[in-house]
């Protein structure tokens, strides 16, 4: 057996390529903890089998360390940092490469073959396998739309389903991966996961479930990047490795990449992009609440004129984005041809709907449309669409993606996800699907739906998720009365510096980030009430800062049913008056939409416990 190991430049992370028996195998650890165990690796082109037989031709080693800056992004620069590992194998069929990288956060491999003319991928042998030792697996069944809850799943049923990527799992002594892929584009198509019921451990590379036949292809091949980010939580969701493993932007001229919050009818009120004049109340809105954009979304063709809508919203100092459905521009010329019109009426951005599909012919679409959108300079949300793959880096203007069971789901219009998103999805998100890349899932619903969260959780979702483009989903005269106004005024959409402070998935998170010279932090829970600590370690040092707190009111709230410590103890009088009563309250009447605001100085080297309640949380603006 041959063993190629690479490691991470902190020496800490390792990946390691095998040669045995003439088959290829991979695995990964952080120190002592394995990330994967022993891994497949291969494909099987028409008419060439590379999977088997091999030997190894050459070995080449080096490094990489650049810094790149992203338009719109969770933190102002990124760093690609790594050892690199470069193996040329040869079987009695063809050549093979294998290029590997170990970074501290995280392992990446992909195969490419030489070669000229068209090809055929039958299929890639690849897969992850899933440590003994793990503990929780989270993941989601693949759907189209990636609109599902990522839950725990027992090791027996791994090979029930095709999974979607990511894949996160909890592998030990502290240590999560994350098992992802980067750099998809058009010429290979996105994958999925699969185990098989002998091996339910180790799970496969499958092509998009509706991509019958082989992948049509041209030589040179490349895979995409088969990845596994790892460490603690906060490395997962802060990390920018599968932007790194993306070819670098295609937009020159940043300028007309612009972050912001836009006001969005279509989740409160479908028919109201049909509708001119409420078009308009939202346009008011938005400049109401210094909000950047309004997205006029499905129903505004011939009952909106957009032209006129953009003339009104420029007045009022807010630009608009429009929606189109895929189908629509399914070839290059007619969405060139479109975009270019849309442009011209002074839009800035487009939301395109409805892909549901990770096979190649799909995912060619929306490489011509981030390059039409880039040469007319308008911002681009993919909607109904496969999970992002670190492309910011690629497409920068590509500001958001849904692939997200988000705030929509409130409407109740799935058969089998009944009432949409909930507090252990919410607090799941930022370790999975948010890891992998923006997420629309437009946050913000108080009282027109149901969604078994507090306010102040509901809050704390612009903070805790990023969408480069954030669409507040609740309705504008419920957004401009309630309390939490002044913090969704100002919540900021990209980020110069982002940070877990604690988390454990499908239970609680809390988050800061930093834009300019002010902090933002949130934290919401799940299922039970908490009391969140936050350490304020991270604040400058000699700076005093004025922090403002949306947080849970638990003012009607008794101390049974609020954690430990947050409330008094119960005393005699409330107990006596408890036990007068012919029927006690539930703990589910408490009222979910109270919200308490104070107004404190901080500084570094404070700690501040704030107490949810059940499905609660809190935001909070630390201004210097």
């Amino acid at each position: 057996m041959a063993c190629f190991t690479v490691y991470s430049p902190d020496q800490r992370v390792q990946l390691q390529v095998m040669e045995e028996g003439g088959k290829l195998f991979w695995q990964a650890k952080k120190e002592d903890v394995f990330l994967a165990e022993k891994s497949p690796l291969g494909m099987e082109l028409e008419g060439c089998s590379l999977k088997d037989g091999f030997t190894v031709l050459d070995e080449v080693r080096g490094s990489i360390d650049e810094s790149y800056s992203i338009a719109a992004f969770k933190k102002k620069v990124c760093r690609d940092r790594a050892n690199t590992l470069t193996l040329t194998l040869k079987n009695g069929e063809g050549q093979l490469t294998v290029e590997a990288r170990a970074y501290d956060d995280g392992v990446a491999l992909r195969m490419k073959t030489d070669g000229q003319g068209d090809c055929r991928v039958l299929g890639e042998k690849t897969g992850f396998a899933i440590p003994e030792t793990a503990g929780q697996v989270y993941g989601m069944k693949y759907v189209f739309s990636y609109e599902d809850h990522y839950h725990p799943i027992p090791r027996c049923d791994l090979a029930q389903n095709n999974l979607a990527f990511p894949v996160l799992v909890e592998c030990g002594k502290g240590v999560w991966a994350l098992y992802a892929e980067a750099a998809v584009f058009g010429d290979y198509g996105s994958s999925t996961l699969c185990a098989e019921s002998d091996a339910p451990m180790t799970l496969l590379l499958r092509q998009a479930p509706d991509q019958l036949g082989p992948t049509e292809a041209k030589l040179p091949l490349a895979t995409p990047w088969r990845v596994v980010l790892c460490g603690d939580l906060n490395d997962i969701a802060t990390s920018n490795t599968l932007e790194n493993l993306n070819p670098p932007s295609i937009v020159e001229d940043t300028s007309f990449i612009r972050p912001g919050t836009s006001a969005w009818s279509w989740m409160t009120e479908n028919d109201s992009t049909k509708d001119p004049i409420r078009c308009r109340e939202y346009v008011d809105y938005a400049a109401a609440m210094g909000f950047d954009y309004y997205l006029a979304d499905g129903g505004w063709p011939g009952t909106v004129d957009i032209p006129e809508l953009v003339k009104y919203a420029e007045e009022k100092g807010v630009k608009i984005w429009i929606w189109e459905h895929s189908a629509a521009i399914r070839s290059p010329e007619i969405a060139e041809e479109k975009l270019k019109l849309w442009a011209s009426w002074g839009v800035v951005g487009v939301k395109i709907d409805f892909f549901e599909s990770d096979g190649a012919h799909r995912v060619k679409q929306y490489d011509y449309l981030a390059e039409i959108a880039a040469k007319y300079k308008l911002m681009v949300n993919f909607h109904g669409c496969m999970k992002p793959a670190g492309e910011s880096r690629t497409w920068p203007h590509v500001m958001t993606r849904e692939a997200v069971m988000g705030g929509e789901y409130l409407q109740n219009f799935s058969t089998f996800l009944p009432g949409g998103p909930d507090a252990a999805h919410n607090c799941t998100l930022p370790f999975t699907r948010n890891a992998m890349g923006p997420m629309d899932y437009t946050p913000v619903c108080y009282d027109t739906y149901l969604t078994g969260t507090t306010d102040a959780h509901q809050t704390a979702l612009t903070v805790i998720f990023t969408s480069y483009i954030l669409h507040i989903g609740e309705g504008a005269e419920k957004v401009l009365r309630h309390p939490a106004r002044p913090f969704l005024s100002r919540v900021p959409a990209a980020w110069d510096e982002s940070r877990v402070l604690e988390a454990y998935p499908g239970n609680f998170v809390t988050m800061a980030r930093k834009k300019d010279e002010n902090w933002y932090v949130a934290s919401i829970c799940a299922r039970r009430p908490r009391n969140s600590t936050v350490h304020f370690d991270f604040l400058d040092e000699d700076a005093v800062y004025t922090a403002t707190l949306y947080a849970d009111d638990l003012s009607d709230e008794r101390p049974f049913d609020v954690a430990e410590g947050a409330l008094p103890r119960p005393d005699a009088e409330m107990i006596a008056g408890l036990e007068a009563m012919s029927q006690r309250p539930a703990h589910h009447q408490h009222d979910m939409h109270l919200m308490k605001i104070t107004s404190f100085q901080v500084k570094k080297g404070d700690t501040l416990t704030v107490p949810m309640s059940v499905n609660g949380g809190f935001a909070m603006v630390i201004e210097k």
